[in-house]
């Protein structure tokens, strides 16, 4: 009674210091939440494309909407709610926006990707081996990199829930049963609706498991038909869905586009060597921070391919007949880290008009896999393991440090046009002409995400009103597309002018459904800008059917003009 007392207690000793916060989750506590002061504490957040995203969910809420609102919006717009893989963020805005506004609706779809991008990644290595949890701080630099801060929404939550699917396969070592498949299906469903490249990477990395224990299975002495039931039938299950719905979307016409553009290029494997692409955002600054995380990844790769002198835990026998060992999983997840290198390296950049982006988003996979076949074999000294997540965290502290003065300075520029939705009627629609660009604060670099290009979006939400600039409308694959007489077709037919800085459209090919233009920038547009012949061109049109009404405050960064037959009335 005595002893069995001794070993309850100790037991109950041991379950209490597992459940007290240690270093790993202190450490990882403070580098989120630094992530997420920005996101919570600041008036917006700030991507190129988000307020796009927030506006074509306010126009699915909207569309049918009584009054002049809704009007506008059935006018311009149409609706289309196939099934695309491109559609989760905007379900999940949609439904954020029945309840609260459309900043507290934005800030809770980034600050949820963040946080699943961390869990996500933490519950996949926990699925390698439970003592490498924190090599989930890998993902902290992530959370703030280049295509968080184009706003790409959808790809970011799609990354997130894939974590989580590789988490579920890798716990399956000894077999699949009903909870973990239908798991898996549910999550691979949502995955699929936001992006198709997760998916892809998720359900790649599962069939590379599944085909790895079979065979590991079959050598342990199970009959193959045997291992297939265990280890290969459950999963192929929880794809078929997203298989299915691939399929049909295929044949919808989803996979029509241009030609490819771009292919092998060396510039690409300095990115994955420095990690420039996916960490670094504007600034030359952030190239440091960028270096210390792939330093600190790339060694823990090498300690980790080099073959241990004792290595008992991940070479050991299967404890029970038809169970995987840790070898055939380790092979599979350095296989495909090894795919998705040679994928950045050779993939196209684009696939016509519509389909871009393609290195600059497969380039987070590398990172994360690595980090997932470096969980097989990490290292044990809690030193060095401390040594390492205190790198990464402070990375990614640094980077957004950096970003900090180019977006205060950012909010105060957005808060100048936002304040002019008063001016604007209900109903209304509006064209935003832009002739100054944007660069970060510290040492820019050129060609990188501009925070306030599609801004316009958030402005129309604010009036409720149509944006002619709602870059969403112009594409297939979003749940709201512009008519085809719509007025941005009219007065920009390559839908790329208006974009552009200085814009090139035709203002009078509109005749009077466009009832008001704003000027943005125009006193801090550089002298080429001004002298621009499409700049005299476009402001030669607005001076001949419009007149100024309203300037923001306190710059003149931005002026309204309405259509001159509206001035009385």
């Amino acid at each position: 009674m005595t002893a069995t007392r001794e070993t309850t207690e100790t037991r109950s000793r041991q379950r209490r210091r597992e459940l007290r916060p240690g270093w790993q989750g202190l450490l990882l506590a403070v580098g989120l939440a630094v992530q997420l002061a920005p996101l919570v504490l600041l008036p917006l957040v700030l991507t190129q494309d988000g307020p796009a995203h927030v506006d074509g969910a306010w126009v699915l809420l909207h569309h049918a909407d009584a009054g002049a609102v809704g009007d506008a919006l059935s006018a311009a717009y149409e609706v289309d709610l196939s099934l695309v893989p491109n559609m989760l963020t905007t379900v999940l805005l949609t439904g954020l926006l029945t309840v609260v506004g459309p900043g507290v609706a934005e800030k809770a779809v980034v600050v949820g990707f963040v946080v699943l991008l961390v869990t996500g990644l933490r519950f996949a290595l926990r699925g390698v081996d439970v003592r490498s949890g924190w090599l989930a701080a890998a993902a902290l630099p992530l959370a703030g990199g280049q295509l968080v801060a184009y706003g790409f929404y959808n790809f970011c939550w799609g990354v997130a829930l894939a974590l989580f699917v590789i988490g579920v396969g890798l716990r399956r070592r000894s077999g699949w049963g009903a909870g973990p498949t239908v798991l898996a299906a549910v999550l691979l469903a949502l995955m699929w609706s936001a992006h198709l490249l997760p998916w892809v990477v998720a359900v790649s990395v599962l069939g590379g498991l599944a085909l790895g224990r079979w065979a590991a299975a079959v050598r342990a002495g199970l009959r193959p038909g045997q291992a297939a039931v265990r280890h290969v039938l459950p999963p192929l299950v929880a794809v078929l869905p997203g298989a299915v719905a691939s399929l049909a979307y295929v044949l919808r016409g989803g996979a029509d586009h241009g030609a490819a553009a771009g292919g092998l290029d060396a510039e690409r494997g300095l990115w994955l060597l420095t990690l420039y692409r996916p960490l670094v955002v504007g600034s030359r600054w952030e190239v440091a921070p960028a270096l210390l995380v792939a330093v600190a990844l790339w060694s823990l790769l090498l300690l980790a391919v080099r073959r241990p002198r004792e290595d008992p835990d991940d070479l050991r026998a299967p404890a029970a007949p038809g169970t995987a060992t840790p070898r055939s999983d380790r092979a599979v997840l350095g296989v495909a880290a090894l795919v998705s290198v040679a994928a950045v390296l050779v993939v196209p950049s684009r696939l016509g008009s519509e389909y871009g982006f393609l290195p600059e988003r497969l380039a987070w996979f590398p990172p994360l896999l690595v980090v997932l076949f470096v969980a097989t074999r990490p290292p044990r000294s809690v030193a060095v393991q401390r040594a390492v997540a205190g790198a990464l965290v402070l990375a990614a502290t640094a980077a957004t440090a950096v970003r900090m003065p180019t977006l205060l300075a950012d909010q105060r520029t957005a808060g100048e046009l936002l304040s002019i939705a008063d001016v604007i009627p209900a109903g209304a629609t509006f064209a935003v002409l832009r002739f100054s660009g944007h660069e970060a604060a510290l040492a820019p670099l050129r060609g990188e995400p501009d925070p306030l290009r599609h801004l316009s979006s958030r402005l129309a939400v604010e009036v409720g009103g149509v944006d002619v600039g709602h870059y969403e409308a112009v594409y297939p694959y979003f749940q709201v597309r512009f008519r085809p007489d719509g007025v941005r077709q009219a007065i920009d037919p390559g839908l790329d002018g208006l974009d552009a800085v200085p814009p090139w459209v035709h203002l009078p090919a509109a005749g009077d459904r466009l009832q008001y233009v704003l000027v943005v920038g125009l006193d801090r547009a550089e002298g080429w800008v001004r002298s621009a012949h499409r700049t005299a061109g476009v402001l030669a049109d607005l001076r001949a059917r419009y007149v100024p009404v309203a300037e923001s405050g306190p710059s003149g960064y931005v002026s309204v003009w309405r259509l001159q037959d509206s001035v009385d009335g």
